[in-house]
């Protein structure tokens, strides 16, 4: 509001009070146009920004950039596990350290302590596929991981 202090009070007349408002509302826009950007993450923290990819072989919908479903944020790492010659199977970790259900076209946002974690989503039934990111975050630094398409 420091700006704000600078700006001479409108005078009496109509276009006084018209420059006035037009400094006001200039400010007004430049500070909103500054939150636009990707936002911050809390102190010792770092941010993870995205969506879900949709499930579609083909590609999404027209309109739909993002899917509906529950993202679970799991603390540490993907392992797998051979299950016979050729095939493995991936082991995911347990520990859930946070949880968010977006809607179509909705964005997540996580913020989390530095560390690894995979970002699984869930989507309504009858659908039977759990595609997965895994993400590293670091303090201070807000990333962007979109869930992809594994509907393929």
């Amino acid at each position: 509001m420091v700006m704000l202090a600078a700006l001479k009070r409108p005078s009496r007349t109509p276009a006084g009070a018209v420059s006035w408002a037009c400094a006001l509302l200039a400010f007004l826009l430049a500070v909103s146009a500054s939150a636009c950007g990707s936002p911050n993450p809390p102190t010792g923290e770092g941010l993870v920004v995205g969506g879900i990819i949709p499930c579609a072989a083909l590609g999404p919908p027209a309109g739909v950039q993002y899917a509906a479903g529950t993202v679970t944020v799991l603390e540490g790492v993907v392992t797998w596990r051979t299950i016979g010659p050729g095939t493995s199977s991936a082991v995911f970790p347990h520990t859930v350290e946070a949880q968010q259900t977006v809607t179509t076209n909705a964005s997540y946002q996580f913020a989390l302590a530095p560390g690894d974690y995979v970002f699984q989503a869930h989507f309504p039934p009858p659908a039977n596929v759990s595609p997965f990111v895994s993400v590293t975050v670091r303090s201070g630094v807000t990333k962007h991981a979109d869930i992809p398409n594994m509907c393929m």
